[in-house]
């Protein structure tokens, strides 16, 4: 007997030494002979067995064999109930079981084993005790994988009340309330909780480890979610440089790292740091693979995507089409990664107004994508969706609608139906039928959007909310202001309880609610909100300080419609003062509110305006005596170039020719000082030339709108679709063949 315990004690040491040492293998073969050894001496019924053989399933744990752990734990924990009761080992071997079944998501099991526990351990160690505290740790994770949100953080709160928690252990709570309240779409909270968490790793590991690195990588996808991307992407950019320090820099996860975080970038409108971060994937993907390697395409394709961000667009579609032609080569021509390259080639095409180049690219992608699954795939669908926004870029809605009508079609066949492209898919239908002024159908599919958003994420998620602000647009842009009001006002509450009363979209949300309210004539409240803003602004940079000068500037807008002038004159000036100390120019949202602001005050002095509609010569003196009153009050600059246009036009409709001519040129000689190669100079004369064509100017509007192609050949698109149709009119009126195929086919004009 003596020496059947003797080599059991000997088995029993070395089982833990190789445990220690992570010799799994060998722990396995010696808790199987300890076993062995019990069997052998016919004493498998004593709670020692029992233990070693729940010793036994942990490495088994370890290495994730969860039906051999779950085995020796179940029989184990049979055993040491029916030698010792529910005593506190029981407990143990139960919790090991049940966090097994949550491995292998029964997590019903798993809740129903954690609650057993916490019962045994409250009886027998008190509420205090750091197991008991442990097991709230544990149900509170069960929780989580159930998806009951609100469950889980209550049972970590519960845990968190004691501080009998390592370092360590504390950093995991903190993380795991940190991911409850990011699944129920509290990002505030849950940037908190995570932002402890990380300073608790850092005490207790420092800050280069994986476990403090991936912590980091997971704050930067929640700052995101929230909309604060200069946030997520210094955290990014942290914990790409806590990697390059701990693998090769040729490791496949630390280019995934830098990729994500020139996404981030691109996504945050830092162009030229997110090519500089994909200069050096391009330059570690070509020493260690060559560029004959797949990624060095994929490497091409983003430099494309950010020299197309910058508008450097030859050097863009250069890079673009060698990615194409490198995967054509590496692929073949049918391979879905080509299809992937004509859509980013695409929207290249797209962003510089190129709209039937970016159509041949975006039919060769659905050529493809619609032979794979019988064109039943979200790909499918979002090159549908694609074309359907290309249509609707160039008015022409009723191709537009049956695109994207198609790609809701496909996304439904898929089960796609509750997704976020299938949202936008519907917003994007919205905004289709509003332009077509079928406007009970564009907020019909608002509400459907917004109704599925409910549903998928729940009444107080900020997905929600966007849904939320979608169906305000649309009933602003309708004129049912009572509902864009209450849309807005909900927007605004879950964004100041989900994001924070400082996050750029519950400002934002803000902005659209005192707009609602400026049209609807409530001044007051209007102006409550725009202090609101302020007062979230410290104005700590340039930029804060301009942003202050546009609140102070709609603050004196709403006193002046309201009547009040002394305390309009008052917010008018001190805006005035808060843009010069910026340092920054106007931006255009402070040239839109100074203009009007001006174009208020003087209309106040002058005879009533007559109403739009109505007898077009009393329109005309009316305009005409207005901007002689801005030109004399603020020169001529781009208020008095706007109620030129404005005059010119209504010359145009009663036929005056040269009083036309002779205003519109001005209106181009005003223009023309901020740049002749600006988008906003095209849009100009994109308008202008069309005012000269209603005019009988046919010569003039075929010289402005040749001038406004050209820029959208150089920068990005500028002209409307009945631009674009006028100018190819007048080209094949005047016989002009070259450049009318020149404007059709997207080329370039000589």
């Amino acid at each position: 007997m003596a020496f059947y315990i003797g080599e059991m004690k000997k088995v029993r040491n070395s089982f833990f030494e190789a445990y220690k040492d992570g010799d799994y293998k060998k722990a396995i073969v010696l808790g199987n002979k300890l076993l062995q050894i019990y069997a052998e001496n016919d004493d498998c019924d004593c709670i020692e067995y029992a233990v070693d053989m729940s010793n036994l399933a942990m490495v088994f744990d370890r290495l994730q064999l969860y039906p051999q752990a779950e085995k020796y734990y179940k029989q184990a924990a049979e055993l040491k109930k029916r030698c010792g009761g529910e005593s506190l080992s029981y407990a143990d071997t139960l919790n090991n079981l049940a966090i097994v079944y949550n491995q292998t998501s029964r997590q019903t099991e798993a809740l129903r084993l954690h609650r057993k526990v916490l019962e045994i351990r409250e009886a027998k160690l008190g509420r205090e005790h750091a197991d008991f505290l442990h097991s709230l740790y544990h149900i509170g994770n069960t929780y989580e994988l159930l998806g009951e949100y609100d469950k889980a953080i209550e049972y970590h709160a519960m845990a968190l009340r004691n501080n009998t928690f390592s370092t360590l252990e504390l950093a995991d709570v903190h993380g795991a309330l940190a991911r409850a309240y990011e699944a129920k779409g509290n990002y505030k909270k849950a940037i908190y909780y995570y932002e402890i968490c990380l300073d608790l790793i850092e005490k207790a590991r420092g800050c280069d480890t994986f476990y403090y690195m991936m912590n980091v990588l997971t704050l930067a996808s929640v700052c995101e979610k929230a909309g604060l991307l200069d946030l997520a992407v210094e955290y990014c950019e942290k914990a790409v440089e806590i990697r390059r320090e701990l693998m090769s820099e040729e490791h496949l996860d630390f280019i995934n790292s830098l990729n994500s975080l020139a996404a981030l970038c691109c996504k945050d409108g830092q162009y030229d740091r997110a090519l500089e971060v994909h200069r050096e994937v391009l330059e570690i993907v070509e020493r260690m693979l060559g560029k004959e390697h797949i990624f060095y395409a994929d490497a091409l394709s983003n430099l494309s995507v950010d020299y197309g961000g910058k508008k450097e667009f030859k050097k863009a579609l250069a890079l673009s089409k060698k990615a194409l032609q490198r995967k054509k080569e590496l692929l073949g021509e049918e391979d879905p990664q080509i299809a992937a390259c004509y859509m980013a080639m695409g929207t290249l095409y797209e962003s510089m107004g190129k709209a039937e180049e970016a159509l041949q690219c975006y039919e060769a992608a659905e050529a493809l994508r619609s032979a794979i699954a019988d064109g039943r795939n979200t790909a499918y669908a979002d090159t549908l969706t694609a074309i359907g926004k290309l249509y609707e870029g160039q008015e022409a809605y009723d191709e537009a609608e049956r695109f994207v009508r198609k790609a809701l079609e496909v996304r439904k066949s898929c089960g796609d139906e509750k997704s976020g492209m299938y949202l936008w898919c519907l917003h994007l239908l919205a905004e289709i039928e509003r332009r077509q002024e079928d406007f009970d159908a564009a907020v019909g599919h608002c509400r459907q959007a917004a109704e599925i958003a409910k549903e998928r994420f729940g009444a107080e998620h900020p997905r929600y909310a966007t849904a939320l602000e979608k169906l305000g647009l649309i009933e602003e842009a309708v004129d049912h202001l009572e509902e864009a009001e209450e849309a807005f006002t909900r927007t605004a509450e879950i964004r100041k309880e989900m994001l924070d009363e400082d996050n750029p979209l519950y400002l934002g949300t803000l902005e659209a609610l005192a707009r609602v309210f400026v049209k609807q004539e409530a001044y007051e409240k209007a102006i409550e909100l725009y202090q609101e803003k302020n007062d979230l602004n410290f104005e700590e940079t340039p930029q804060e300080q301009l942003a202050a000068a546009n609140n102070l500037l709609a603050i004196a807008n709403c006193y002046r419609l309201s009547g009040v002038e002394e305390k309009a004159a008052a917010y008018f000036a001190e805006a005035e003062a808060k843009q010069k100390r910026s340092g920054l120019p106007m931006d255009e949202t402070y040239e839109k509110r100074r203009g009007l602001y001006l174009r208020q005050k003087m209309e106040h002095a002058m005879p009533p305006k007559p109403k739009k509609g109505g007898d077009i010569r009393k329109e005309l003196e009316y305009y005409s005596a207005l901007a002689l009153s801005i030109r004399n009050k603020e020169g001529e600059g781009q208020s008095f170039a706007k109620v030129l246009l404005k005059t010119a036009a209504l010359h145009a409709k009663l036929g005056n020719q040269r009083d036309t001519e002779t205003l519109l040129d001005r209106v181009l000689s005003i223009g023309a000082k901020e740049g002749i190669f600006t988008t906003s100079f095209g849009r100009l004369c994109d308008r202008v030339g069309r005012i000269y064509a209603e005019a009988g100017s046919k010569n003039k509007a075929e010289a402005t709108l040749r001038q406004a192609y050209q820029i959208q050949t150089m920068t990005e698109k500028c002209m409307t679709g009945q631009g674009q149709a006028l100018l190819l009119r007048l080209l094949q009126e005047k016989g002009d063949e070259k450049a009318y195929f020149a404007v059709k086919n997207a080329g370039k004009l000589e």
